[in-house]
């Protein structure tokens, strides 16, 4: 039984499941505290816990991307030209001419 090499893995779609429960389960607790601070009138508590939640979805939402992804995924190699990405880093060094078709003299 062989998976579609270009669908995503088991592990990283539970992972994607798991970031998008925390979300939505934060999203509604704001939605409950919002509520709960209109029904008390303004109070220290509520305002504390709105703020709380409020930062840690401004984290998520506008945490940075790995460096990786921030600066693109090519690179560039000694020449200036722009490497693949996944792109080996060995350069071919002294390995001499090749004689490409030709025979060894």
């Amino acid at each position: 039984m062989d998976q579609d090499p270009a669908a995503p893995s088991d592990e990283v779609l539970d992972l994607i499941g798991s970031i998008a429960e925390a979300l939505r389960r934060l999203n509604e607790l704001l939605a409950r505290e919002r509520d709960a601070l209109q029904a008390h009138g303004p109070g220290g508590r509520l305002s504390a816990n709105i703020a709380a939640v409020m930062r840690e979805l401004a984290k998520v939402r506008d945490s940075p991307e790995p460096r990786a992804a921030q600066a693109g995924s090519a690179r560039r190699n000694q020449w200036g030209r722009v490497s693949p990405p996944g792109a080996s880093r060995n350069f071919p060094r002294h390995k001499g001419r090749r004689t490409m078709g030709r025979g060894e003299r």
